[in-house]
Formats: structure tokens, sequence, C-alpha cells
């Protein structure tokens, strides 16, 4: 096996790696994006609750409000029987017909109130029923995430053994090159010549005596604009 050969095995195996230590990085945050999803599923059942509480809360106050103006009614009319002169009568009166307009307005109210709990019962019934069913997706989502997790981390250490048994073959010198320029390139250490002008990395054209040296195969050349190594295509 040439030195090329053994640097493009070692290239895919690195490939494979960083894609492998790339995609276990990426899952806690896939997780944490559906499990938001569910989060937010509660979120809107616990604004809809508070806004059923608020709503009774505010119902109770309106039939309070009416129970204390009914008292007055009662009181003034028995105070009505009570009364001596007609001027007295009408002021009280006024005040009853006055407190029962407010009762009509209250109650009106009331029923409005009324209405909007029965909706906001109904929103928090369905909402729970959803809820349910985003927890039993968000549970399988995340077991399936869980499970490609230990896959990933197996394959990666798979692949890290023969990635480094691999690398014990390869010519230390030209090991530490191909290690600087893959960790500084960050997808190719090693490219073909495209087309038999261009670097197969950066995509610039190459000197004619650099094409010439790939060529012939007889010694290992980069390219003088990204520094990556090439080869010749077979």
């Amino acid at each position: 096996m040439t030195m090329i050969d053994q640097l493009l095995e070692l290239q895919d195996y690195d490939r494979r790696i960083r894609q492998f230590t790339r995609e276990s990085k990426d899952i806690p945050a896939r997780k944490a994006m559906v499990e938001s999803r569910l989060q937010q599923h509660r979120d809107s059942l616990e604004q809809s609750r508070e806004a059923l509480k608020k709503t009774l809360s505010a119902t109770k106050q309106v039939e309070l409000d009416i129970e204390a103006r009914q008292d007055k009614i009662r009181k003034y009319l028995e105070q009505q029987n009570k009364v001596k002169n007609n001027e007295e009568y009408r002021a009280l009166e006024t005040e009853i017909k006055g407190l029962r307009k407010q009762v009509k307005e209250l109650e009106e109210k009331e029923i409005s109130f009324m209405e909007q709990a029965e909706a906001d019962k109904a929103r928090s019934a369905d909402l729970e029923g959803s809820l349910a069913g985003e927890e039993q997706t968000v549970a399988g989502d995340t077991g399936m995430l869980d499970e490609r997790l230990v896959r990933i981390q197996e394959e990666l250490a798979k692949v890290t053994e023969m990635r480094n048994a691999k690398a014990k073959e390869i010519d230390p010198i030209w090991l530490s090159r191909y290690d600087r320029i893959f960790k500084n390139r960050g997808d190719f250490a090693i490219v073909p010549v495209d087309n038999g002008t261009t670097c197969g990395g950066c995509r610039l054209k190459l000197p004619p005596q650099v094409v010439q040296d790939v060529k012939r195969g007889d010694t290992m050349a980069s390219c003088p604009h990204c520094g990556r190594l090439l080869y010749w295509p077979g």
C-alpha cells in the first residue's frame, strides 16, 4: 500500500470520527429542542388554567357585588315601609332603581364570565389531551435519540481504534504533517488534482510543475495555495 493510499484510508477514518463526534455533540441540542415542545404545551396548559382561575375569581366577585346590592335593595325596601313623607320615599325609590340597574348590569357581566369560564375549561381539557399525546411523542423521540447516541459512541470507539492502528503504519513525519493539515483545514488534508489542473480542496489552479510532480507520483506534493497534500486520481 502506498503512502497516498495509507493517508487516504486514515483520512476516511478521521472524517468518520469527526462526523460521529459532531453528531454526538448535536444530540443533546436536538433533545433539548424536542423537550422544549413539551414545555411549550405545559406552559400553554398552565396559562389556560390560570385564565380559568381568574375568570372564576372574577365571576365570584361579581356574585358578591350582586349580593351586596340586593342586600341594600332589601334594606331600602324595608325603610320605605317606615318613612313618613313622600320625599324620603322617592329618594329611596331612586336609590333602589339605581341599584336594580346595577344588578342587571352585573348579572349580564356574570353571564359573560360564566361563558368565558366554560370556554376556558374546554380549552384546558383540549390542552390536557394534547399534552398527554405530546408526552408520548417526546418520550419516543428522546428515546430514539438516546439509542442513536449509544450507537454513535460505539461506532466512534470502533473507528477510533481502527484509525489509531492505521496511524501506526504511517511514517511519523508524514503523519504529523497530515494531522496538522487536517486539523487546520477541517475537511480534507489530502485531495485529488481535479481535471488535471486544479486543487480538489481550494479549487485554485495548480502550477504546471506541481501537476507534473503529482502525476509522477514519486513524491508527495502539496497545493501552494491551501497547503493540502495532493494525489493523482486513478
